[in-house]
């Protein structure tokens, strides 16, 4: 699939470009993201190279994940990077440090959920390392029904499956959201 750019009010998500290399590498330092995201640790320039101009194109052409950087419009500077996972029908994220708190997240968030229905998916799952408060946050402003703490869907370092908290978003006027809201448990605090 070719790459698609969404827009928001405040945002543009498009593709990452080898400009984008070097913030990716500056915000991975962060041991927040060590222990949030699956991410090589200790991450290197090379890590960021190999995921922007190897991976990200790659899943792109195949359809299998489609990954964006996180811009404000009209701006050139890497903010963050949200993907949605075809497979697992899971949206994943992350903001580098000095972006967090104004929103950014859930803006991105929210355009790339309208932009998965749009295709035909009838539901997104989040899933998030226990303890991952700000990323809860977000999926719970969006609407995201939490279903419960288990192992993670995808991979961390060393093909562990850490305990993460899940959830699960369904398309609007999809029959089965009423059976998720009967699985539905409160978030965690």
């Amino acid at each position: 699939m070719q790459p698609v750019t969404l827009t928001t009010e405040r945002l543009t998500l498009d593709t990452l470009s080898d400009a984008d290399v070097d913030a990716m590498t500056a915000y991975c330092q962060d041991p927040v993201l060590k222990d949030a995201v699956p991410i090589p640790w200790p991450y290197e320039r090379q890590h960021a190279d190999g995921f922007i101009n190897g991976l990200a194109p790659e899943w792109w052409d195949e359809g299998s994940e489609y990954t964006w950087a996180i811009r404000e419009t009209d701006a050139s500077t890497l903010l963050g990077v949200i993907g949605f996972n075809v497979e697992l029908a899971a949206i994943g994220y992350w903001m580098g440090e000095p972006h967090r708190g104004n929103g950014f997240m859930k803006e991105a968030a929210a355009e790339v959920a309208r932009w998965a229905f749009s295709t035909g998916q009838p539901s997104i799952r989040w899933e998030a390392v226990v303890g991952n408060q700000p990323s809860a946050s977000v999926a719970k402003s969006l609407g995201f029904i939490y279903t419960g703490t288990r192992p993670a869907i995808g991979k961390f370092r060393n093909d562990e499956h850490p305990l993460c908290w899940h959830a699960t978003l369904t398309a609007p006027g999809e029959i089965h959201s009423v059976e998720l809201h009967k699985l539905a448990a409160p978030w965690p605090v």
